[in-house]
């Protein structure tokens, strides 16, 4: 946990999957012109389920919704990733540090400031899965034998940005936790 934290959000470092790519010059275009949510496939359809689950009825009816419309999400990723289009280039990497608003990377392909990418995020408990989310890459660091991308979130749910920050917080709990009982630890020795 770094002390010097001076974002809108805080950042934590963590090891989650990643899938990314690089947009086209359309998508690029809709991002520059502020629609870049429009590229994002969650929550353009609303199922049947997600009406359902608005509406619940019981808390036996609240727990089973959600765990058909967790299935049916889990479903869908199954199938989107089937049926992917490989067009251009993408990487599977791991993300070291996030926050709401922004994130690094490790990927072993050089990218250049400035670029767009779609990103999905494989963060398990999330309200969609994956996390979907437009960036723009604003630096790139070379390191031993890969690149550490710094990117900024243009375009995220806002379900899952909350789920993000809630992350964050959890993960610094956790963090203090750990600190603090390894002084006690050390103290009684």
């Amino acid at each position: 946990m770094k002390k010097d934290n001076k974002r809108n959000y805080f950042r934590v470092d963590i090891s989650i999957p990643v899938k990314w790519r690089i947009l086209n010059q359309t998508e690029a275009d809709l991002v520059k012109k502020g629609v870049g949510s429009s590229l994002l496939t969650q929550s353009i359809f609303k199922t049947h389920i997600d009406e359902k689950a608005a509406k619940p009825s019981s808390i036996r009816d609240d727990q089973i919704d959600h765990s058909l419309q967790m299935m049916n999400i889990k479903l869908d990723y199954i199938i989107n990733m089937k049926l992917k289009d490989s067009a251009g280039p993408t990487g599977n990497d791991r993300v070291v540090e996030i926050s709401a608003s922004g994130l690094k990377f490790m990927t072993l392909e050089k990218i250049d400031p400035g670029i767009f990418m779609k990103m999905e995020l494989l963060i398990p408990g999330a309200p969609h899965f994956p996390v979907e989310l437009i960036a723009e890459v604003l630096r790139v660091e070379e390191t031993d034998n890969d690149y550490l991308v710094a990117a900024n979130i243009l375009w995220i749910d806002d379900e899952a940005r909350e789920f993000i920050v809630k992350m964050n917080f959890e993960k610094q709990r956790i963090d203090i936790r750990r600190i603090k009982t390894c002084k006690e630890a050390g103290k009684s020795d």
